[in-house]
């Protein structure tokens, strides 16, 4: 089942954003479970009162489960601390990642574990270089085409043809792991790129803080 991350940043606003988050944490993960979705894991960074962002790690479908939410989310909420000038308005953003935890897992073992065997193809080609007779009369060296991610690996190091294709097979797991590397590592560039960036017009969520203090939606933006 896939996962994701489903991001509750306060960017860098003020504690009072802060103290949105961890209201607005809530509500997103109790809407996840509403909707089929499976929290596995919440993570809180800084204080659980006032968190700079929260993230909580779900399976399922989280972009079609949690579509309409992603985007700005306002508060109308004046703050004590501040005056009677302070600003009525507080923004927070709700962001929805893939989790890369897993991928590629196995894919640098021995044996080219993770490559499925029904997706490649294999043609024997004639080895070159050093060698001698043995070179010119036998097609110990293969060509191995992963066609899903179109990576190709020729390997002649061998005498014995299956032991290049071993060898082929596991290349194609070690080059498929370093994808799989680099998008997580792509992916964890962009998830904690949302810590800093929040747009603050036409939030898809607007609320108030209730009798409970609890967060009550007084607006949704209109669908486009």
């Amino acid at each position: 089942m896939s996962r994701a991350w489903v991001q509750i940043s306060a960017g860098r606003g003020p504690v009072e954003v802060r103290r949105f988050v961890a209201r607005l944490a809530e509500r997103m993960e109790a809407l996840c479970e509403e909707r089929g979705l499976a929290v596995v894991d919440v993570t809180v960074h800084g204080d659980e009162d006032a968190p700079a962002s929260v993230e909580l790690l779900v399976e399922g479908d989280a972009r079609g489960c949690l579509e309409g939410e992603v985007g700005t989310h306002a508060l109308v909420e004046k703050s004590a601390e501040r005056g009677r000038a302070a600003r009525k308005r507080w923004f927070a953003g709700v962001a929805v990642h893939p989790a890369g935890a897993d991928a590629g897992a196995g894919a640098g073992a021995g044996g080219g574990a993770g490559v499925d065997l029904r997706e490649i193809e294999i043609s024997a080609c004639r080895a070159s270089g050093p060698g001698g007779q043995h070179v010119n009369k036998t097609l110990s060296a293969v060509r191995v085409h992963h066609r899903p991610s179109g990576i190709t690996v020729r390997v002649a190091d061998e005498r014995s043809q299956r032991a290049n294709v071993r060898r082929a097979v596991e290349r194609i797991a070690e080059r498929l792991a370093e994808r799989a590397a680099r998008r997580i590592a792509e992916g964890e560039a962009a998830r904690w790129s949302e810590h800093d960036r929040i747009v603050r017009g036409e939030p898809v969520r607007t609320y108030r803080v209730g009798r409970r203090s609890e967060l009550e939606v007084v607006r949704v933006q209109a669908a486009r």
